[in-house]
C-alpha cells in the first residue's frame, strides 16, 4: 500500500488537514464560527487539536471523535462557548478491516474509490452542498443587480449563510463535526470488500471544485476515470481559481478554498 497526502492553504492558515493511524486514513475541513475572533483562528486550532489527539485514542474513529469532540470543547481557549462563538468540520475517513474498507463521511469532504474493474463508487454527502448552491445563487442574483461581481456579492448573503451554519447537526441541516458537552457524532457510513479496491481518494471539498464548480472536468466520473497526479490535481485547481478570481465565470462562494488530499494505491 502507498499512502500519498497533499495540502495546499488558501490563506494565512490552513484549516485542513490529513490524519494517519495505524488502520485509518482521515482528511478534515474546519470551518470557523459564525462569530470570529480578530486573533485567534477557532477553526485551525479545532483540526489541530484534533490531529494531535486522534492517535492518542484507540477504539472506532467514531468513539474517538465523540470523546474530542467534548474535550476540545472544555479546551478550547476562548470565554463564550454559545454555538456561534463554536468551530465545526467536514471530514472523511476509511477505517481497514480485515475483509473492507469502511468509508464515512461527515459535511462535504468524500472519499472515492476506484476499483479494479474500473468502476468508480463515490461516497458523499448532499445536505451541504445544497445548501451552499443557494447561497451562491444568491450571490449571483445580487452580483447582477447590482452590477459588481460575483464574489463582491458575499456580504449581502451574510444572513443566509449564518442562518445554513446554524442548520449543523439539525433537522433539515447537514451533519458535521462540532465541539459540544452533548456530542452524538454520527458519520454516514459506506463498506467495500478490500478485494476490489484498486485506489482510494479522500479529500476536501476544495479538491472536488474540480468537478463541482471550476469545471475542470465536466464530471466526478471524468476526473476519477484515471489515476491522479495530485500536484498536477491542485495546481490546475490553482490556476482555474485565479484566472477567475472574482468568481464570475465559476459562481462560488470564494475564490479559493484550502485543498487536501489523500491517495491510496494497493500494491
Amino acid at each position: 500500500m502507498k499512502l500519498t497526502a497533499k495540502t495546499r492553504k488558501s490563506h494565512f492558515w490552513n484549516e485542513d488537514r490529513f490524519v494517519f493511524g495505524q488502520d485509518y486514513f482521515m482528511v478534515i475541513d474546519g470551518a470557523t464560527p459564525l462569530i470570529k475572533s480578530n486573533k485567534f483562528n477557532e477553526a485551525c486550532w479545532m483540526v489541530k487539536f484534533l490531529k494531535h489527539n486522534l492517535n492518542k485514542l484507540s477504539g472506532p474513529i467514531s468513539d474517538r471523535l465523540n470523546i474530542l469532540s467534548k474535550e476540545g470543547f472544555h479546551q478550547l481557549p476562548v470565554k463564550i462557548k454559545e454555538e456561534d462563538y463554536l468551530p465545526s468540520a467536514s471530514l472523511a475517513y476509511v477505517e481497514v478491516s480485515d475483509e473492507y474498507y469502511n468509508a464515512y463521511t461527515l459535511g462535504d469532504c468524500e472519499v472515492t474509490f476506484i476499483l479494479k474493474d474500473g468502476r468508480v463508487k463515490r461516497c458523499y454527502e448532499t445536505d451541504l452542498a445544497k445548501l451552499d448552491d443557494i447561497s451562491i445563487n444568491e450571490m449571483v442574483k445580487h452580483a447582477k443587480e447590482k452590477n459588481i461581481h460575483v464574489l463582491e456579492a458575499r456580504p449581502f448573503i451574510k444572513e443566509t449563510l449564518l442562518k445554513h451554519r446554524k442548520l449543523i447537526n439539525k433537522p433539515n441541516g447537514y451533519k458535521a463535526f462540532a465541539l459540544t458537552d452533548n456530542p452524538n457524532i454520527n458519520p454516514t457510513k459506506y463498506q467495500i470488500k478490500k478485494e476490489l479496491v484498486k485506489e482510494i481518494y479522500i479529500y476536501s471539498d476544495g479538491f472536488s471544485q474540480s468537478f463541482e464548480h471550476l469545471n475542470i472536468y465536466n464530471s466526478h466520473e471524468e476526473m476519477f476515470s484515471k489515476s491522479l497526479n495530485l500536484d498536477e490535481e491542485i495546481n490546475y485547481i490553482k490556476l482555474q481559481a485565479f484566472n477567475d478570481k472574482y468568481c464570475d465565470k465559476y459562481p462560488r462562494l470564494k475564490k479559493i478554498d484550502d485543498i487536501t488530499v489523500i491517495k491510496v494505491e494497493m500494491e
